[in-house]
């Protein structure tokens, strides 16, 4: 072999040793990486920059090593195989350092929410706070752009073992964490906006009360004007919603413009206290805010509203408020009763109005939530979020990129676009307060076809388990009851008579019945639909049913039972949806079928 040929394999040894170590630390970097992931979705953030260091330095080893193997056996970048194989380990080690580099920005952008350095500082004076917030997260987006550019570049190589597996691995997982950090972005993009960062706003916010049922919550009974300027929030009026239209009598909707129930009932005048006669948050928010500007108001950029969870979840954060005027304590466990005392029980002081305890209180709370302080916004970022989620807060915005981000997220309460089974049951109850003591029993009957189409009928059971009251409780109360099933589906043979047409929303088909609702008394209506596609064929042939059950905002108590009937030799492929289920959340399934 002579001197030269043993220094050439003494030579190759070295490398491939050096090759080696750099595709342990390869491998350590992406695990580290993907540990990292989850890290930062759970907000234990120091441990996440712990594992992006360790994930950067095991990166840089890579890069350090391959440069050694290849320095001493520089001939591996010429042979055809291996060549593309050294290629794709120092451009894998290149995307690796840049979204270490890019994970170590959004954790400290996430860090800056959970644990910022000034914790003195309160949400009306934050604009400086979030735009250092959005341009780490920027930094982190561009990053991970980069990354994926520089994966892009093995596209079409032959990479087996663990180097494929491991360019799979940044394919599969960089669109996912591009997608989440450019929605965090758009969202602190946003969250400016609101505060008026790019230009004054000015928001109409207005609370619902369940015991009065409306398709949205309940009944507006206030009102209130939010101002964003340059950062800092404000409340700048408040008080009972009548005080506001009976001061605006001009501000009516036109015959064309009322809700089919007030079509149905000419004698009945629609407000703005009555806007939400739909279930869908932006055509009612879009109304609000006409009738507003009708009104000679000043335009507002965006319409926001909330029933007494929203208030209880805020207090639960923030601590007890004390409702000037009327000498008491509101706590997150106390606000739903004391309410229904001022509102229900106690009489008005002579000349006053029963929802002016509302009034105060939700401006009392709402000065709250605007000077919280930055050591509460994880805490109530949390708590709002949950709130938008379950519909207990609703809002809808006339600018674009703010439209935008509450549409992504379901904070609009738009009535989604779904397939498959989908019931959204609305109520409309005028003048009795006994909504939230109000209890239904839905029974769900589901029978499918082997194409996919089927039937659903369901028959609710209403009870009012209240004695009379003149205000709380009168005797002749009728509950317009609309009945929002799946998209394209036909009223179907069955259903109660004289349900009445209503104009769809986002597909899904509606029909209005009216029903007494006495005191101490139970109602039961029962609705048919013809389902053209109710059982949904997946890709690879097999099917699944699916359901979304939307509940009453703000309400608990209410229950469905739910029976599917499959076709013959047709069974469930794992569990079977249940045959019982409280409706104090929404229900949202897909189950699996095997034919």
């Amino acid at each position: 072999m002579g001197v030269l040929g043993g220094l050439v394999l003494v030579l190759a040894g070295f490398s491939l040793a050096h090759a080696a170590t750099a595709g342990r630390a390869a491998i350590d970097g992406k695990a580290a990486l993907l540990r990292s992931e989850g890290l930062i979705a759970g907000q234990k953030l120091d441990a996440a920059r712990a594992e992006l260091l360790g994930a950067r330095a095991n990166f840089e080893k890579t890069r350090k090593e391959m440069s050694t193997a290849t320095r001493f056996l520089p001939v591996v970048r010429y042979l055809p195989v291996i060549r593309s194989q050294v290629k794709a380990v120092e451009t894998l080690a290149d995307a690796g350092l840049v979204l270490s580099d890019a994970g170590i920005s959004l954790s400290d952008a996430a860090d800056a929410i959970v644990a910022p350095q000034d914790d003195s500082a309160s949400f009306s004076d934050a604009l400086g706070e979030l735009r250092n917030i959005r341009g780490l997260m920027a930094t982190g987006l561009t990053s991970i752009d980069a990354a994926a550019s520089t994966v892009a570049k093995l596209d079409g190589a032959f990479l087996p073992g663990p180097v494929g597996d491991a360019r799979a691995q940044f394919n599969d997982r960089l669109p996912e964490v591009r997608q989440r950090a450019a929605d965090s972005e758009a969202a602190l993009a946003a969250m400016i906006t609101f505060v008026g960062g790019n230009g004054p706003r000015s928001y109409l916010f207005l609370s619902q009360n369940p015991d009065e049922i409306r398709p949205t919550g309940g009944f507006i009974g206030t009102y209130g004007v939010l101002t964003g300027v340059g950062g800092k929030l404000a409340v700048t009026r408040y008080d009972s919603i009548e005080s506001w239209y009976n001061a605006h009598p001009e501000a009516d909707m036109r015959p064309e413009e009322r809700g089919s129930l007030y079509r149905y009932d000419p004698s009945l005048v629609q407000r703005i206290s009555n806007v939400n006669v739909i279930p869908d948050w932006p055509q009612a928010a879009e109304m609000a805010a006409r009738l507003w500007a009708r009104g000679g108001e000043e335009p507002v950029d965006g319409v926001i509203s909330f029933t007494p969870a929203f208030l209880a979840r805020i207090l639960s954060v923030m601590g007890p408020v004390t409702v000037e005027g009327y000498d008491d304590t509101i706590t997150a466990a106390n606000l739903v009763e004391r309410l229904d005392f001022y509102t229900h029980q106690q009489p008005p002081e002579r000349g006053g109005d029963r929802k002016d305890f509302i009034a105060v209180l939700a401006r009392a709370v709402m000065d709250r939530l605007i000077e919280a302080r930055t050591s509460q916004w994880s805490s109530l970022g949390k708590v709002v979020a949950d709130s938008f989620v379950a519909r207990e807060a609703m809002a809808w915005s006339s600018d674009p990129e703010v439209a935008s981000v509450l549409a992504e997220r379901r904070w609009d309460s738009a009535l989604p676009d779904v397939a498959g089974d989908f019931v959204y049951p609305a109520e409309f109850e005028e003048a009795a307060k006994h909504g939230r003591s109000l209890r239904r029993t839905y029974q769900h009957h589901v029978t499918l076809q082997p194409d996919g189409s089927g039937t659903v009928t369901t028959t609710v059971r209403i009870t009012n388990p209240n004695p009379a009251d003149d205000f709380a409780n009168p005797a002749g109360v009728v509950n317009y009851i609309t009945m929002y099933g799946p998209v394209g589906a036909t009223p179907g043979e069955g259903s109660d008579r004289f349900g009445l047409p209503e104009p769809a929303i986002a597909g899904h088909p509606v029909q209005g019945w009216f029903r007494p609702l006495a005191p101490l008394s139970d109602a039961t209506l029962t609705v048919v639909w013809n389902v053209p596609q109710l059982a949904l064929q997946r890709s690879d042939g097999t099917w699944e049913y699916s359901l979304l059950w939307m509940r009453h905002p703000d309400h608990t108590g209410d229950v469905l039972e739910l029976t599917v009937d499959l076709p013959p030799g047709w069974e469930w492929a794992d569990d079977a949806p249940p045959a019982k289920v409280s409706l104090d959340a929404d229900v949202s399934g897909t189950w699996a079928l095997s034919t």
